[in-house]
This record gives structure tokens, C-alpha cells and sequence, in this order.
């Protein structure tokens, strides 16, 4: 019966049914091909010769073998972020015992060279000589030499100096943010001073930088658990602000943040008490303990331009805090810090640092007042903006998961008053970790965040913390302490 129907329609209208057949037949045709190149990518991942010799293919996230053999654009034009975090964290660190060498790899990059017959179109690959090498991938050289230049240096195995200074470099704003008055960037430190609390210091830029309205501000606050907190700033134009785009060193009036030839962070600030009192001096050094650190990351997303990184997540700081005539001699203190860049209307944000055990944990998400934020109760999937909790210990990056919950438990469930806790859970596949904090001292400040609203309450909080779950197969239970942040919202 289908024959006889088939033979009677071709009989009725011979034209449209070749038609109909040939393009059946070309789409037949085409999926086989791609189906074949589908799977020669495959077999090129499998083969060590085409792909240079490794064991192991590192793809970006999203990138699968369908994806290849479909030939879908979302395989075209990829590329690996943090992957220097990876290289030397990962590969060469973390996991040295079992990876002998490891080398990024361009291949087949289409380039376009500009010749006196108009353009050409190459494919182009690219790698790091001194990694192909051993790697024992080295292409046969025709004529010349083929070694690593100083960025290929600096991309493997930079000085601790070029390390921090490539981390923690300044920015100037681009396209609206350039003239968008909330613009502001800030290196932010903060010290443990033994038997007497801490000290939070900001050197801070803000306005419409570099040609309308804008200038620096030194921001520091010392607290001592018991005595009345001191608060201190300053404000100077423009004119006495020093810094360069790509560089990290800030110059604001005479107080500095310099990074030295040997990676350590000098820090100089002299700063007025906004009672009137004696004023702040600090001259105090920081360097790494560890070279644990966030590399710098986009935290934004439609409505806010923003930025971060955190340098120095376990640092110690040498040196003498005076308050007037009454000095304080550090000798190897817990120090922590971090750089923030963006436009800041109507931002909020919930943040912190801990050392727990063996590890540095950090979280953070950002909220802007046109929709909620992450502290909130609503169900995972109903909660806006980007948060993350990271972890490194000694060996470096241990790990990054999405936050799933995020609380924050005020007596009397009063927004206003001070958090007693703060409740974290975030998951990644089979690892899933919780972060509980007590808050122990608590201090809040009134802030403008938009404009035609209530100026909301910024809490700075340190407390004792616990970390607990499974992490990479292996249980964890640590406990420690650090540092805080939120808003009521």
C-alpha cells in the first residue's frame, strides 16, 4: 500500500517529489560528513601524536564530544579562563606527583595576514616552548631559535613580584563607567593586632577617573573589642593621586600601597581621626605565608560593572601602628588583602574571609537594589547574583563552589539589629560544604546605596567559623575565625 501511494504521488507531481528526495538525500549526506569529522575529532583527542603527546585534553566547561561531532558554534573560538590558575595551581601543585609535564595549546586559530593582494586567511597554532619541550612536542625547526619570551616566563613561573603586580593591577573605567560617578577602586587590607584587635585600611579612588570629577580616600578603622572603636579618613583631589593603569601601586597624598621587587606590599598611610583626636600612622609590610590567592574574576553582570581579586588571602604583616604617640609593633601578624573595582549605585553585598584548620575560605556575592540578594531564604533557584565560596591551603586553589543557600539569623529577626549567625551551604557535584558562623563583635555603619531609598546599614563582623562536608572525597570538620560583611536589605 505505502508503494502504490508513493508511485502515485511521483506519478501526480514528479517535480516536487525529486526535489524533496534530493534535499532528503543532501541532509543525509551532511550529517554523515559531520558524524566523520565528529568522530576524527574524537579519535584526535585519543591519539597523543595529533594533540602533543599528553594523556589528558583539557576542555573549557560546556565543550562535550556532541558538541564536536555536531559541529555546533558553541566548539568554535574557546578558550580556558584562569587557565595560569590551572597550569600552576592544578597541574604543576596540586597534583605534581601525578602529572609530569603539562603545556597550553593552541591549534588551527584563524588569522587573516594583510598582503599587497589584499587579505589572507591562516591557520595559526601556538604554545609555550620551553613546556613543548618537555613535553617532548617541540616542532622541527627549519631555520632560527624557538625559546620563551618574557611573558612566557612571567605566564609559567613569574617572580613573586611580577606575580602580585599582574594580580593587582589598576584600572581605568571604560565606556559608561567612565563617566558614571560611582565609580570606585580599592585596595583593602586588614590586620590582626595580637592582645588588641584589628585594623581595617582602605586606599580608595573614585569618581569619574581620569577627566571629570574625582579624587582619593584613605578610610581606617581600629577596633578593639571592649573600648570604643576610633574611626579615620581623609579626602584629597585628584591632584595629589598617583597610580597607573595595569600597575598596582596607589599613591594617595603622602600614604602608599607599593608592591616591592620582592612580591612583599609596603604599606604608608597617615590619616586624620574623625573625632579630632591623634591621628592614624601605619608603616607596615605584608607578604604571603602562602601563596594562596583569588585571581582577578568579573563579579557583574547587566546593571553592575564590578571586579575582584584577593592577593594576599594568608598574609603576615611587620611593621608599627601608632594612634598619636601610642605605637604597636607587629612582628609577623595575620593579614589579609583584597582589590575591588566597579560602579557602585544601589550595590550591596555579603562577603567574607576565614582561616579554618588548614584552609582559606572566602565567599562573597554582590545584589543591587533592583532585585534580591543573596541573603535571603527564597528557594536556591529564586535567588539573583553570583556567589561562590573558594578554598585554598598550602598547595594553593582546593576548590570553588556555587553557593545554594546563604542566611543571615538577627535577633528577633529585627534587619536592623546586628547578625548573631551566618549560615552558608554550597554544593559542586558529589562536594558539598557548609560554612556556620558565630558573629562575636559586630559594627555597623549607615551607608548611601540609592538614590530616593533608606540608606541601609553596612555590618562588619568578625566571628569564630566551621567548616564541615566533603570535599574532593574526603571529609572535612575544621574550625577558625575571620572576617564578615552584609547589608540590611
Amino acid at each position: 500500500m505505502i508503494t502504490r501511494l508513493v508511485w502515485a504521488s511521483f506519478r501526480q507531481r514528479p517535480g516536487r517529489s525529486v526535489l524533496l528526495l534530493a534535499g532528503y538525500a543532501l541532509g543525509v549526506g551532511v550529517t554523515i560528513v559531520l558524524l566523520s569529522v565528529g568522530g576524527a575529532l574524537e579519535d584526535q583527542a585519543r591519539d597523543q601524536e595529533l594533540v602533543g603527546g599528553g594523556d589528558l585534553v583539557v576542555l573549557p566547561a560546556g565543550i562535550d564530544l556532541e558538541t564536536l561531532k555536531t559541529g555546533g558554534i558553541g566548539s568554535m573560538y574557546f578558550t580556558i579562563e584562569q587557565a595560569s590558575l590551572l597550569y600552576r595551581d592544578v597541574l604543576s601543585n596540586r597534583f605534581a606527583d601525578r602529572v609530569d609535564a603539562a603545556v597550553p595549546w593552541i591549534m588551527d586559530e584563524l588569522l587573516y595576514l594583510e598582503a599587497d593582494t589584499g587579505l589572507v586567511a591562516l591557520s595559526a597554532g601556538a604554545t609555550i616552548p620551553g613546556l613543548a619541550e618537555r613535553l617532548s612536542v617541540s616542532p622541527e625547526l627549519i631555520e632560527g631559535t624557538w625559546d620563551d619570551l618574557d611573558a612566557d616566563l612571567r605566564w609559567r613561573s613569574p617572580s613573586d613580584a611580577e606575580f602580585y603586580r599582574s594580580l593587582d593591577a589598576l584600572h581605568l573605567p571604560r565606556g559608561a563607567a567612565a563617566t558614571d560617578s560611582t565609580w570606585a577602586e580599592w585596595h583593602y587590607f586588614n590586620v590582626l593586632v595580637p592582645g588588641a584587635g584589628w585594623l581595617y585600611l582602605t586606599y580608595m579612588v573614585a569618581g569619574e577617573i581620569p577627566d571629570g570629577r574625582w579624587g582619593g580616600r584613605l578610610l581606617a578603622t581600629r577596633v578593639e573589642p571592649g573600648t570604643a572603636e576610633r574611626a579615620y579618613s581623609d579626602t584629597v583631589p585628584a591632584s595629589v593621586v598617583r597610580f597607573t593603569e595595569g600597575e598596582p601601586d596607589l599613591a594617595i597624598g603622602q600614604s602608599s600601597v607599593v608592591v616591592q621587587e620582592d612580591g612583599t606590599y609596603r604599606l604608608r598611610a597617615r590619616i586624620s581621626s574623625e573625632t579630632g583626636g591623634a591621628p592614624l600612622s601605619v608603616d607596615l609590610t605584608a607578604a604571603a605565608r602562602s601563596r594562596r590567592y583569588l585571581p582577578p574574576l568579573d563579579i557583574g553582570n547587566e546593571q553592575i560593572v564590578s571586579g575582584y581579586t584577593v592577593p594576599l588571602l594568608d598574609a603576615l604583616a611587620t611593621g608599627q601602628v601608632c594612634e598619636g604617640t601610642r605605637c604597636r609593633s607587629l612582628d609577623g601578624a595575620r593579614a589579609y588583602h583584597d582589590h575591588n573595582w566597579g560602579t557602585w549605585s544601589g550595590v550591596t553585598w555579603d562577603w567574607g574571609q576565614a582561616q579554618v584548620g588548614a584552609y582559606s575560605v572566602l565567599y562573597g556575592g554582590i545584589a543591587s537594589s533592583d532585585g534580591p540578594g543573596p541573603t535571603t531564604d527564597k528557594p536556591p533557584d529564586e535567588i539573583d547574583g553570583p556567589r561562590i565560596l573558594y578554598l585554598a591551603d598550602d598547595n594553593g586553589f582546593a576548590g570553588i563552589l556555587p553557593i545554594r543557600r546563604l542566611s543571615v539569623e538577627r535577633p528577633g529577626g529585627d534587619t536592623r539589629t546586628a547578625p548573631e549567625s551566618i549560615a552558608i551551604l554550597a554544593t559542586n557535584g558529589a562536594d558539598s560544604l557548609t560554612l556556620s558562623v558565630t558573629i562575636e563583635h559586630a559594627r555597623s555603619t549607615q551607608v548611601p546605596v540609592a538614590a530616593g531609598t533608606p540608606d541601609p546599614l553596612f555590618f562588619q563582623m568578625r566571628g569564630t567559623a566551621v567548616l564541615s562536608g566533603r570535599l574532593r572525597g574526603s571529609a572535612i570538620h575544621e574550625t577558625g575565625d575571620g572576617f564578615f560583611e552584609t547589608w540590611t536589605r
